[in-house]
């Protein structure tokens, strides 16, 4: 018996390309710290914090005031790795919609976080399968929260598709 099944499919790879201009807010002092992230390793090189690992879940907004819309948060770990503590952390999170327009869709984000730079889309889910594009990120905010500007260039395949089993019921190919 078969594990697979091959069958063709007749379908329209439709490519679509999405631009987006949202905030995230990092906070890593004062009362509300613990919200959005938490320190997970400590380093033992204290001048550099090399090897550090916070896990985070910040918000992603439309804006940066204080009562901007929350559009869906951006959860995953950022590492010190960097020798140096200057040049920046590895970050890896997944951009989790949660307005109406993406509602559950999610991007798969990673790359430096310099103080301004950019991130890599290398997936997604939902609205978003098969995305791949680019987060260009900048600080416009900085106290004991840092607030990231992010514009976001998206270009992901939706399938418009019919597709017939080929083959037995059981799998596998007919010859």
């Amino acid at each position: 018996m078969a594990y697979y099944a091959i069958a063709p499919i007749v379908c329209a790879l439709l490519q679509r390309e999405l631009y987006m201009h949202l905030y995230i807010n990092q906070v890593w002092d004062g009362s509300d710290a613990t919200l959005d992230q938490i320190r997970v390793i400590n380093s033992t090189i204290p001048v550099t914090g090399f090897g550090t690992t916070v896990v985070h879940d910040w918000p992603v907004t439309v804006g940066v005031e204080a009562n901007a819309t929350v559009v869906g948060h951006a959860r995953g770990l950022h590492i010190q790795s960097s020798h140096d503590g200057v040049s920046g952390w590895y970050t890896s999170f997944i951009l989790m919609f949660e307005d109406k327009s993406f509602k559950g869709s999610t991007l798969k984000v990673m790359g430096i976080t310099p103080q301004d730079g950019q991130w890599s889309i290398i997936g997604g889910t939902g609205e978003f399968v098969m995305a791949q594009g680019v987060i260009d990120h900048k600080i416009v905010k900085q106290g004991i929260s840092r607030i990231y500007e992010l514009n976001t260039h998206v270009d992901s395949s939706v399938f418009e598709c019919n597709s017939w089993k080929l083959g037995p019921p059981q799998g596998g190919i007919v010859m």
